[in-house]
């Protein structure tokens, strides 16, 4: 009996030891896999429709013309604010609205083609930063959204969960946007980035999570009545 009450109190401070082992190992392991989210101290909200799509320098002007493959292209605007229209010359167009560019354009080819025969796009480019497989620049017509051109950035690294969205604009705070949002109603300029966030990994991998949780309490447990007989 002497010798056996050592080895018990023995197993009895390796079970306790082992059960607190477990519990700091699964926190280490959960607090590991939970990144920082990168969000902005200052996130203001996006006044919708706030200001109006005007032609800038950098604008992209997909032209079609029917049947007139040498006439349809996509036309810069240059730094000047000017647009080279094939077979017309330059026309000044920053600062206008795409309706009166188009009236334009049309007025342009006038006594020449059949204004039904042009079909006039406005792009602008936008930057996609941030949790995406291709980040870059995207062509967006004011009808895009911001869902649309993260799936043309290639989507998001890791799918599942809230896609969080923010507009990065030079001079203003961070906004957080929606991905139903469309380009013309957040006003996106070409020196606007949108960057997309990952969501946490806690909320992509909820079942595994949860799962690895369940089975660290189920091993706790096994050790915990390995400690209550080894006391006995």
């Amino acid at each position: 009996m002497s010798f056996d009450l050592p080895r018990r109190d023995e197993c009895a401070r390796a079970s306790r030891g082992a059960v607190r082992y477990v519990a700091l190992l699964a926190t280490v392991a959960l607090a590991a896999c939970i990144p920082a989210i990168p969000v902005p101290p200052s996130v203001q909200p996006l006044t919708h429709g706030a200001s109006q799509w005007l032609v800038e320098p950098g604008d992209v002007i997909r032209q079609r013309v029917w049947m007139s493959p040498e006439q349809s292209g996509d036309l810069p605007v240059n730094e000047r604010g000017q647009v080279l229209v094939p077979t017309v010359g330059r026309l000044t167009v920053t600062g206008m609205t795409p309706s009166a560019v188009e009236s334009a354009i049309l007025k342009s080819y006038s006594g020449r083609l059949d204004s039904s025969r042009i079909e006039v796009t406005f792009l602008r480019p936008v930057s996609v930063v941030g949790g995406v497989k291709l980040p870059g620049i995207q062509l967006a017509d004011p009808s895009a959204s911001v869902l649309s051109l993260i799936a043309r950035a290639g989507g998001p690294n890791h799918p599942g969960g809230d896609l969080r969205a923010f507009l990065l604009r030079v001079g203003e705070p961070v906004h957080e946007i929606s991905t139903g949002d469309r380009v013309s109603d957040l006003g996106i300029r070409s020196t606007d980035q949108l960057y997309a966030m990952d969501p946490p990994f806690i909320v992509r991998n909820d079942i595994g999570v949860r799962t690895t949780i369940e089975s660290v309490q189920l091993v706790g447990s096994i050790l915990t009545l390995i400690l209550l007989i080894t006391r006995r």
